[in-house]
């Protein structure tokens, strides 16, 4: 008996077919609450945080662009002299209130902002974007606008490194440290993770200082100015902040909601 072949057909769905690609709605307006109070607790970030993260920039750049969308706010400037670089991110949640209806970027003259973020100390402020202008409200009484300006938005892209020693340093130790080399007028300190220790180090021709911070992980040695680290640590107002770098690599400097990297001085 000689089988038929029995022919299946088999019906194949077509792939759905994709959304089209929709162009997010250029940014008109934004909102940003800050929360008071000179520490930051629950995520909420402070009066004091954005003072420091404003403080740092205006030492690097004369102009500061926020990049905004609907999750949040981030900022990325880059020193003058390209050696270092500050990258924040503030998610929405890290706002008290936080509103936008697109993307896009502000970006105001620096030291205008800062003098204005002193002026609130440690009092909640609103930041609102409209009609070309960035209007910061200083605990819902004293307003201040500021005419927004043309700049470049082109984004300056994070340093990849192979970090091979990370620490967790209290900020204020790591501050004390920079007061001590201070003292016998070095300009660069140099960090040294071994041995499950990181340790602080700085000399001129005739004295030397060494502070232990902390416990490490893996090995690494390299030296970085004194000025920028001293200019990083402005935008860290207390805590603990992350150590990473490498042997002659950059310095990265980071919590929650920031980043800072730090080029090595080549020995």
């Amino acid at each position: 008996m000689v089988e038929t072949p029995v022919s299946v057909e088999v019906q194949v769905e077509a792939p759905p077919t994709p959304p089209p690609e929709t162009t997010p709605a250029p940014l008109t307006k934004f909102k940003a609450v800050v929360s008071s109070g000179g520490k930051r607790g629950n995520a909420v970030f402070t009066t004091t945080d954005l003072r420091g993260l404003v403080e740092v920039a205006a030492t690097f750049s004369d102009k500061i662009t926020f990049f905004v969308d609907v999750d949040g706010v981030k900022m990325r400037v880059l020193d003058s002299a390209k050696i270092a670089l500050l990258d924040a991110m503030l998610p929405r949640s890290a706002f008290v209130a936080f509103d936008a209806d697109g993307v896009g970027h502000v970006t105001v003259d620096a030291k205008s902002l800062l003098s204005i973020l002193r002026r609130a100390k440690s009092k909640g402020a609103e930041l609102k974007y409209e009609d070309g202008q960035l209007v910061v409200t200083i605990a819902g009484v004293h307003s201040f606008k500021i005419r927004t300006l043309e700049a470049s938005v082109e984004e300056v892209p994070q340093p990849k490194v192979n970090h091979t020693a990370t620490a967790y340093v209290d900020v204020e130790a790591l501050r004390e440290a920079v007061i001590d080399a201070r003292i016998i007028k070095a300009d660069a300190a140099k960090l040294v993770a071994e041995n499950n220790t990181l340790t602080f180090k700085a000399s001129n021709e005739t004295k030397e200082v060494e502070v232990r911070l902390s416990d490490a992980m893996g090995t690494a040695a390299s030296k970085y100015s004194l000025d920028y680290l001293a200019k990083a640590l402005k935008a860290f107002d207390d805590g603990i902040v992350e150590v990473r770098f490498a042997d002659n690599a950059p310095l990265e400097l980071a919590n929650s909601y920031a980043k800072i990297f730090i080029a090595p001085r080549i020995e």
